[in-house]
C-alpha cells in the first residue's frame, strides 16, 4: 500500500514536470527563441566568413 502511494506520487510528479516542460517549450516557440538563436549563429557565422 505504501509502495503504490509512493508510486502514484512520482507518477504525478513527473506529469506535472512534463506539462511544465511543455508550457515553457510552447511559450520559447510563441517568443521565437529558437529562430533567435538560429539567427544569431548564423550572422556569427556569415560575420567570421566576410573578414577572411
Amino acid at each position: 500500500m505504501k509502495t503504490t502511494l509512493i508510486w502514484i506520487a512520482l507518477l504525478g510528479a513527473a506529469l506535472l514536470w512534463i506539462a511544465d516542460l511543455r508550457r515553457r517549450l510552447k511559450a520559447a516557440h510563441l517568443r521565437g527563441d529558437m529562430y533567435y538563436d538560429i539567427s544569431a549563429r548564423l550572422d556569427r557565422r556569415l560575420a567570421d566568413l566576410t573578414q577572411s
